[in-house]
């Protein structure tokens, strides 16, 4: 099986089947895995159907956007269907992409990408078609109504959790100076390395900050933490998506994990700050308490 990044008339289920009871594909099976996300890009109506008689949804590179989509497991006779529906390779090609899921683990799936043609309105019986596959698994439509206006579409993760030297009155807490912030926590693991800490997915709960991240600092954040850009993994960390827990809710944020930190020594606490205390109790305790008696 192989895993496929839907994000246009595939997610209907309806749409899908009745393609493939038409075209003699009657073994394709996709298999809905979970909803996710393909950072760094957005919906777009940039290319023509006649078949579907207006604009078609394609993928567009932008940073700090998120399009949200579903992953699926894909058999053979699936795949083969998928390349005759989106024309493959002449027009969608299959593209290799790194995709997040809703607990932050990435994983490697294909999707279908084409060439701009520019803006294109959507047929309202197509646009329906997406917007009902989205609504059965539960997707927002605020990009897609965007997109089929050709108008900019609300940042679909719009926050930033910070959980080490850059929250408040840390060493790197300059980088988001002016930003409101407010206290937050995910799941996960804290681990120590050294100067600086990283999170780990996992059991456990790690306490941090949350802060609304301007659009024009998240390559800057990227840089400093030394994460290449959609979410790809590789780099020092890796910026993902994780639901926090703020006093009036939950709200999705980025945040940067550390795929290797269990080489590291854990935070017991999973509060960096809680290392700074032990450690200046430990020193004012050193400081009164000859070395024979400690």
């Amino acid at each position: 099986m192989t895993l496929y990044f839907g994000y246009g008339s595939n997610l209907d289920a309806a749409d899908w089947n009745a393609w493939c009871a038409r075209r003699g594909f009657g073994a394709a099976r996709l298999e809905p895995v979970s909803t996710a996300l393909l950072l760094d890009h957005e919906l777009v109506f940039d290319c023509f159907s006649r078949t579907r008689q207006g604009g078609v949804l394609n993928l567009r590179a932008r940073p700090g956007q998120a399009a949200e989509g579903v992953v699926f497991r894909a058999n053979a006779a699936a795949l083969a269907a998928l390349d005759a529906k989106e024309g493959a390779p002449f027009a969608y090609r299959r593209a290799p992409r790194h995709i997040v899921l809703p607990d932050g683990t990435v994983v490697e799936a294909m999707t279908y990408v084409t060439r701009s043609e520019g803006f294109r309105a959507p047929h309202p019986d197509y646009l329906g078609i997406v917007r009902r596959g989205q609504a059965a698994h539960g997707i927002a439509h605020g990009m897609l109504d965007a997109a089929a206006r050709d108008a900019p579409a609300p940042l679909t993760i719009a926050h930033l959790f910070v959980y080490g030297t850059l929250m408040a009155g840390e060493a790197n807490a300059h980088h988001l100076d002016g930003l409101p912030r407010e206290a937050g926590r995910v799941a996960g693991v804290l681990h120590d390395c050294g100067p600086y800490p990283a999170l780990a997915l996992g059991d456990g709960e790690v306490a941090g900050e949350v802060l609304e991240l301007p659009l024009a600092r998240l390559a800057a954040m990227d840089a400093l933490e030394g994460s290449p850009p959609g979410g790809a993994p590789g780099g020092l960390y890796r910026r993902t998506v994780l639901p926090v827990r703020v006093a009036d809710g939950m709200v999705r944020a980025y945040a940067y994990v550390m795929d290797e930190a269990a080489r590291h020594p854990r935070i017991p606490e999973g509060d960096w700050r809680a290392k700074a205390t032990r450690h200046a109790d430990w020193a004012a305790y050193a400081a009164r308490t000859p070395p024979a008696e400690r």
